[in-house]
């Protein structure tokens, strides 16, 4: 599994539901997620069909998790 690809919109989503996220707002084009235990929300760009590996790595890093944590769900989780 390479460290840097990007992950799919629903499959980001789905992440952040398992994990506890709560949906919040639409602020222009962004979705806001709140997190349990997170300092900051969560945010992402629906309308578009992948989420960059570095931002979903920027994101991750609020909510104490890595990449491969990220890519290890979405293989058990598909």
């Amino acid at each position: 599994m390479g460290n840097n690809r990007p992950v799919k919109t629903k499959d980001w989503i789905a992440f952040l539901i398992a994990h506890g996220c709560k949906y919040i707002r639409t602020t222009a084009s962004h979705d806001h997620y709140k997190c349990p235990n997170c300092f900051r929300t969560i945010t992402h760009r629906e309308k578009d069909k992948e989420i960059p590996a570095l931002h979903a790595k920027t994101n991750l890093f609020t909510m104490n998790k890595t990449l491969e944590d990220l890519y290890l769900w979405i293989e058990k989780n598909r």
